[in-house]
């Protein structure tokens, strides 16, 4: 049997999937549009959209999941909201129709302090974002308060478990939590966690726990 070493990788490199800046950053943001396109979609089945759903991105990036959530919630509104300016561009061309059309806006904000009024959303997701949140609380409970009561929340990451894919990234870039962690800080941010799906491979794993906002 052979072992396929996979590279650590480089800070700079890891940074731009932080932050995407410059040139590099669009490569590296269309590259991670390929790379997380299955974890979006399942984040957005769990959702469980419905024609009127107004719907908050969290850390959108290339923007294509909003092309999805617009197409689910035809009568609603879908907002993706990053604080990358490059990757605010590359979405804004991915949905320039549909911005125009009114269906979909695309928004600079940090999760931390969103700029909503409180219940704005009827469904949130955040897919690969986590690892970028040093103190997560601020984040999550931003979430909680523009989201309606009993409101869904769908948020997708790599667990600490896994670590065959998280030993891969820089600890000075990333910070992965156990399941058990993101559980308990949901439940201290509002939450009531309703169920999780895992992708238990090895390397490749990945969770999605679906949450609501306590009424």
């Amino acid at each position: 049997m052979t072992t396929v070493m996979q590279m650590r990788r480089p800070e700079f490199i890891a940074a731009q999937g932080r932050h995407p800046h410059g040139y590099l950053g669009a490569i590296i943001t269309w590259i991670m549009s390929r790379e997380t396109a299955a974890d979006n979609k399942q984040a957005i089945a769990l959702l469980g959209l419905k024609e009127r759903d107004r719907v908050l991105d969290v850390g959108t990036g290339h923007g294509r999941s909003l092309r999805t959530i617009a197409a689910l919630a035809r009568e609603g509104f879908a907002v993706g909201i990053d604080s990358s300016e490059t990757a605010l561009r590359i979405a804004r061309r991915a949905n320039c129709a549909l911005i125009r059309a009114g269906h979909v806006s695309v928004e600079y904000a940090r999760s931390d302090t969103l700029h909503f009024a409180d219940a704005s959303f009827d469904k949130a997701l955040s897919v690969h974002t986590l690892y970028f949140w040093r103190s997560a609380a601020p984040h999550l409970a931003e979430v909680a308060r523009v989201l309606k009561p009993n409101g869904k929340f769908v948020l997708g990451f790599r667990p600490a478990e896994d670590s065959a894919a998280t030993r891969r990234f820089p600890e000075s870039i990333y910070a992965f939590r156990t399941t058990a962690e993101v559980e308990t800080l949901l439940s201290k941010a509002g939450f009531v966690v309703c169920r999780k799906q895992q992708r238990d491979t090895p390397g490749d794993s990945m969770v999605w726990i679906v949450a609501r906002r306590a009424a």
